[in-house]
């Protein structure tokens, strides 16, 4: 199959997948909405196994299924094609560091945005006062804000979405996968600052080719933010310096807004600096990797050779070096048939342009949460 053949398909698969993906959540948003309030009443437990399902069981695993089903491949290179490639355990630590960074942005980025969506005439839901906040709910919550939406969001947007938009180039691809991951929430108060925290999380993904660094950094921040609820409740203090600055927006606005602007660029800073490690660490982790592998196959070639020559008692070195390139080729062939669409995210030398369906899915994708991301903020513009 042809190149630009294969990629069309491949494309077009993922966007499959994840228009099934995009209905399901859309129909699960409007039956849990308070005019259906199909939902109402669910306990404690129901609640949580039903987010469960929809993280596990839509999420991950339809992205999953749907894909291979339709590109006919099988579970490792599905895997590989999403970007499941170790890491080093430097850009590990790297990827928890920009974690918390990405959590202090979150906070200031969430707060700008909802006093923006107030001066509007927005109201924000309230759910009541949490009054008591065990050890174990947080345990639990942990596990089910932000492991599993670390696990599946990543792989819904970072592995099926992205490497399936890549053939439109690395910007591009980055650009429309943030804005479908905002929308993906379809909730007009968690847009604008899930969309930025989608940016960064598919940024750091394409460059280091990996979907781990996106889930630690994912994870990170949905930890930190229940980690910050966990204590506010329970009174630790933990927060003391979002507190601090909110107190101080009140009384010295142009003090705290100082604060934040310095706090800002040095977190950018030390930010970019993490982001190039873990891009270094993810490139030399893969090139040791290709290196064993290619190493270990002229070994096996070598000890089969010198068995051979024992017999034929002569040394051949040309067919030394055809075997060398021989090697070389059959693993090109391997990374090529489950690897294929992610190397375009470094191969834009030509203009991509989508099939009919692929277009007509996409623009239904953005419309069927846009428009329900939108009916948040028009009903809670005209809520009293």
């Amino acid at each position: 199959m042809m190149y630009k053949d294969y990629r069309n398909k491949t494309t077009t698969n993922s966007m499959i997948a994840y228009s099934v993906i995009v209905l399901l959540f859309v129909i699960i948003r409007i039956l849990a909405s308070d005019y259906v309030g199909l939902f109402d009443g669910l306990s404690e437990t129901a609640e949580y196994l039903l987010n469960g399902f929809a993280q596990v069981g839509i999420m991950f695993a339809l992205s999953v299924l749907i894909f291979k089903g339709c590109q006919k491949v099988t579970f490792k290179q599905v895997f590989k094609f999403y970007g499941y490639k170790k890491i080093s355990w430097k850009a590990i630590l790297c990827c928890f560091a920009l974690g918390v960074i990405v959590y202090v942005f979150n906070v200031f980025v969430s707060t700008f945005f909802r006093t923006f969506l107030v001066s509007l005439g927005y109201n924000y839901s309230n759910s009541g006062t949490i009054e008591s906040y065990p050890f174990w709910l947080f345990i639990v919550n942990i596990f089910t804000t932000a492991l599993l939406p670390a696990i599946c969001e990543e792989t819904a947007h970072r592995g099926l979405l992205l490497r399936g938009l890549s053939s439109y180039g690395s910007r591009k691809a980055i650009i429309i996968s943030s804005i479908l991951f905002g929308l993906m929430h379809m909730r007009i108060e968690q847009f604008f600052y899930t969309t930025i925290i989608g940016f960064v999380l598919a940024y750091v993904a394409s460059y280091s080719d990996s979907i781990y660094p996106a889930m630690i950094i994912h994870f990170t921040n949905n930890a930190l933010a229940t980690t910050m609820s966990f204590s506010r409740i329970n009174g630790l203090g933990l927060d003391f310096m979002f507190t601090w600055i909110d107190y101080n927006l009140v009384q010295n606005t142009i003090l705290a807004l100082l604060f934040i602007v310095l706090l800002c660029g040095l977190l950018a800073i030390l930010g970019i600096k993490l982001f190039n490690i873990i891009v270094k660490e993810s490139l030399v982790k893969r090139f040791d990797g290709m290196q064993v592998q290619v190493m270990g196959k002229v070994a096996r070639h070598n000890f089969n050779e010198e068995v051979k020559l024992l017999t034929k008692g002569a040394v051949d070195l040309q067919g030394g070096v055809d075997a060398l390139e021989e090697i070389i080729s059959e693993m090109a062939i391997e990374n090529d048939s489950s690897d294929m669409i992610g190397r375009a995210l470094v191969q834009e030398d030509d203009e991509y342009k989508p099939n009919t369906l692929t277009k007509v899915l996409l623009v239904c994708c953005f419309v069927l949460m846009g428009l329900v991301t939108l009916s948040t903020f028009i009903f809670g513009v005209l809520c009293i």
